[in-house]
């Protein structure tokens, strides 16, 4: 071992022929030099590492900024896409129900319509974000529509079963648009146009142009054409099952009574007779005597189905 007051000398020559300075440094000196270079060189290779590694972190951390904006993007439009499926599963869902109360068959619970989503895959999502959090609740969308889906081609599949064993009842329920046109007037208490007085509306209201067809609605026998002061000229059509139909103010009749109809035939055009404002068709159904809501006897979708 060296002793501390060694010292050491450390000879300076000059490229040519110059004087050679000696210099004499102690022990001490010579290990913190030592130390000092070593403790510099250290430093310098972690700066460098540590650099190298900042860069490689920034570079990711903006493909990941970058991917972040691109998958918050498309989650939108998936967000946007589920909206519109509920918006559509929701008119499904009011022609099952339209379709059940028209042929008088039993409604599907409200609590199975909910088909509720539990077990593992409705957990809370793991990630805190905001992103994560959205992500789950169109996960959470997506099963619950895909189980309405299920629910309902198994309804469909039933209504068919039950409505093709009852094609003759069907053929003689209204179950078409009367016309084309756009309903001005819906059923029941409304302001009439002439008196000011609000007073009950047995049908619904199709405007449309003077001289368009109008058909039958059902299968049946026409029971009376006339006009009256109100409806103008008018046709009823009784259906059977206690079910029958009235068009009013009508410019032509098409039909006499007696004669049988089937539906989609044209019996009659649409007018202005009578006390109206302007063409249009006043369409009623009737059951058992008695006017009810047209609107939940348009169900042309099904017949498609037959």
């Amino acid at each position: 071992m060296l002793s501390k007051g060694k010292k050491y000398s450390i000879l300076i020559v000059p490229p040519e022929n110059g004087r050679v300075v000696n210099k004499e440094i102690s022990h001490r000196l010579l290990v913190v030099c030592s130390l000092f270079l070593s403790f510099f060189i250290i430093a310098s290779v972690y700066s460098a590492i540590g650099f190298l590694k900042s860069t490689v972190d920034k570079k990711k951390m903006t493909v990941l900024v970058q991917e972040n904006q691109v998958l918050t993007a498309k989650l939108g439009d998936l967000e946007s896409t589920v909206t519109l499926l509920k918006g559509e599963m929701s008119k499904i869902v009011g022609r099952d129900e339209q379709i059940r109360l028209v042929f008088d068959l039993p409604p599907i619970d409200s609590d199975v319509r909910e088909v509720g989503v539990g077990g593992e895959f409705n957990a809370e999502p793991l990630v805190g974000s905001e992103l994560g959090q959205r992500t789950w609740l169109v996960q959470t969308d997506i099963e619950k529509i895909r189980r309405q889906i299920e629910l309902e081609n198994a309804s469909t599949e039933e209504l068919l079963t039950l409505v093709r064993g009852r094609k003759d009842q069907l053929d003689h329920t209204p179950t078409i648009n009367p016309c084309e046109g756009f309903v001005t007037r819906g059923f029941g208490m409304h302001t009439d146009p002439f008196t000011g007085s609000y007073q009950p509306h047995n049908g619904v209201d199709i405007a449309a142009p003077k001289g368009t067809p109008v058909y039958a609605t059902a299968n049946g026998v026409v029971a009376s054409t006339a006009y009256q002061s109100g409806l103008g000229n008018l046709i009823v059509v009784n259906h059977g099952n206690g079910y029958s139909t009235s068009y009013g103010h009508l410019s032509k009749i098409m039909v006499a009574p007696g004669h049988k109809v089937n539906r989609g035939e044209l019996i009659g055009l649409v007018g202005s007779t009578g006390y109206s404002t302007g063409p249009h068709l006043h369409y009623e159904v009737h059951q058992n005597d008695r006017a009810i809501d047209p609107a939940n006897y348009i169900v042309k979708s099904i017949l498609s189905l037959l």
